[in-house]
């Protein structure tokens, strides 16, 4: 398995849009697959925030990841997001979910990003075991989210 930027592979914006479109497209009514398309390549950079990376497989896309600017439109003030992290139901349970949580961290500290946020409805231990802290719960669109935290390790020069 692979894990590399969407930036590279826009092959597989199609697969992911759907993905994304079918797991939280109900928290934006009227959308489309091609709206959820449209944003996904604007977050198709490498070097910078927004950014997406997708693992794969002999070409076939595993899942994916994002770093974006903001993830909760009540709490504009944390920034950035670990946000749309998605696994194929047909490869879950084998560790590229946590690969490509850990891969974003990595993109985070890479980009000196001071404190990393996301939040999280059912998956509170899962970040919680890849080193994610928990300071509050918070109400969000008519149900209780955990907004987690992470401080990644700054990127040596």
């Amino acid at each position: 398995m692979t894990i590399e930027n969407l930036a590279d592979h826009p092959e597989f914006l199609p697969t992911i849009a759907q993905w994304q479109h079918g797991e939280w497209g109900h928290l934006r009514p009227g959308d489309t697959v091609e709206d959820r398309r449209n944003r996904l390549e604007t977050s198709c950079e490498r070097d910078r925030i927004p950014l997406t990376v997708v693992a794969f497989n002999d070409g076939q896309p595993l899942g994916s990841a994002s770093l974006i600017q903001h993830d909760m439109d009540t709490r504009l003030e944390l920034s950035p997001w670990l946000a749309s992290v998605f696994v194929a139901p047909e490869f879950r349970r084998q560790g590229i979910g946590a690969r490509l949580v850990r891969r974003i961290m990595a993109e985070a500290g890479a980009l000196n990003v001071p404190t990393l946020y996301l939040y999280t409805v059912h998956s509170e231990a899962f970040y919680a075991s890849l080193g994610w802290t928990l300071p509050e719960h918070s109400a969000y669109r008519e149900q209780t989210v955990a907004i987690m935290t992470y401080l990644p390790a700054k990127s040596k020069p």
